[in-house]
């Protein structure tokens, strides 16, 4: 018999009968449950505050002199870029080495106050620095000199053969045969009276020539070979001095990169910031067909306002230094303009609602989650008891009458003590 009730299983009403006899404890481990997957979630989504913003750069290339938009190059479409292009330097700025750019100072130099030994190489390295800025001032005003030296002797060149051409008329004015001959006359004889002169005007322009005009031609040719000495000592020395501004500074960033900072400092940035030339609805099936001229980056920072709106004046201003001088410039064309459009790209709260909605969402889950767990559990129980609590199921299984039921001792014993209470308090 036991055999024949366990084959025939537990019908769908009789599991809602035994769900609705422990509503009360449903209820309760529901609501415990929620309690305490809204706690978890509260927990975990506690102190977790993005901070970060988004700044868009238009890139375009410089058309090269002489250059139209009618015989551009394939780049694309009004100056933009191919998909190449751009992914070429999405993955440039998305490196490390660019990532390390953006962790120095404006000097190419790491920030002092990391060690000791790395200050005194980075005082070295200022040092060098300015050294290389007063070679290079150096080497712009002899450049200077030398361009107006020679400024002053093609005015002298101007000067004699305004001269010579003067000369030169008067000679031919007189009759003579061919040109007027410089070499032919002494200026010692002219001014002694002992030649004769073709004319008044002749005379007049040759002494101009040999008290004037070829002094200052002479003077003026002396001045700019010296001018242009000066520069190319100028320019070997400050050269030098560039050479060395990039040995110390190596030396410095070498052992940086070896302090226990740095990696974390990189990494941190690397996650903080992503560049794409898409936009965020973008299509990517079309980004092998479409020409790009944007370049959007995304800051984003974990509890830190201040690194988020230190690491956002930075990429305004390296990023598009760096897309000018890493950018691919196609044929044609003889560089790239890379300008940031955005004005209101400041740094703001990202996750308002973070924290409500993880609370919200493991509260539900885990909820749910008890709710249907003691559901089970309850079922499985009350299908493995094979006791016949109910004499009308025994009456249907074995179809035999009921002759009798022995009620349950505890109601009556119940019943009794409240009718002893109620006589003591009589």
């Amino acid at each position: 018999m036991e055999e024949n009730f366990q084959q025939e299983g537990i019908s769908l009403i009789d599991l809602i009968k035994v769900l609705l006899s422990r509503i009360k404890l449903l209820i309760f481990v529901l609501i415990v449950g929620c309690v305490a997957g809204g706690a978890f979630g509260f927990m975990r989504s506690n102190n977790i505050d993005y901070y970060g913003t988004s700044v868009e750069f238009y890139v375009n290339p410089k058309l090269a002199s002489g250059m139209t938009i009618e015989n551009e190059s394939q780049y694309g479409v009004y100056g933009a870029y191919g998909r190449h292009v751009m992914d070429n330097i999405v993955k440039l700025l998305s490196s490390e080495s660019f990532a390390e750019q953006l962790m120095l100072e404006e000097n190419n130099l790491p920030k002092k106050g990391i060690t000791t030994s790395l200050d005194e190489k980075i005082d070295a390295a200022l040092a060098k620095q300015v050294e290389a800025a007063n070679a290079l001032q150096e080497k712009e005003v002899a450049t200077e000199a030398k361009l107006a030296a020679i400024e002053v002797r093609k005015e002298a060149q101007k000067y004699v053969d305004e001269t010579y051409e003067t000369l030169n008329e008067a000679w031919m004015l007189a009759g003579n045969p061919g040109e007027f001959d410089l070499s032919g006359y002494l200026s010692g004889s002219l001014l002694n009276g002992k030649e004769v002169y073709v004319n008044q005007e002749m005379r007049d322009a040759y002494l101009y020539w040999d008290t004037y005009a070829k002094d200052a031609l002479e003077k003026a040719e002396e001045a700019e070979q010296q001018a242009i000495k000066v520069e190319t000592e100028a320019i070997k020395n400050a050269k030098a001095k560039e050479k060395e501004v990039l040995e110390v500074t190596e030396i410095a960033l070498e052992e940086w990169r070896e302090t226990k900072n740095y990696e974390p400092q990189l990494q941190k940035i690397k996650e903080a910031v992503s560049y794409s030339y898409l936009e965020d609805n973008a299509d990517t099936e079309d980004a092998a067909n479409l020409a790009r001229s944007f370049i959007y980056v995304k800051i984003s920072v974990l509890n830190d306002e201040e690194f988020a709106f230190d690491l956002l004046q930075i990429i305004k201003r390296e990023v598009p230094i760096y897309v000018e001088a890493n950018m691919a410039v196609p044929s044609g064309y003889e560089g790239t303009n890379c300008q940031r459009v955005t004005r209101m790209d400041q740094v703001a709260l990202t996750n308002a609602d973070f924290q409500r909605n993880q609370t919200l969402k493991f509260g539900i889950l885990v909820g749910a989650a008890a709710f249907v767990i003691v559901c089970v559990i309850l079922i499985l129980v009350d299908v493995s008891d094979k006791r016949l609590r109910d004499y009308e199921v025994l009456t249907k299984r074995f179809n035999v009458p009921i002759l009798g039921v022995v009620p349950t001792i505890e109601p009556l014993n119940h019943e009794a003590q409240k009718k002893r209470n109620g006589k003591t308090e009589v």
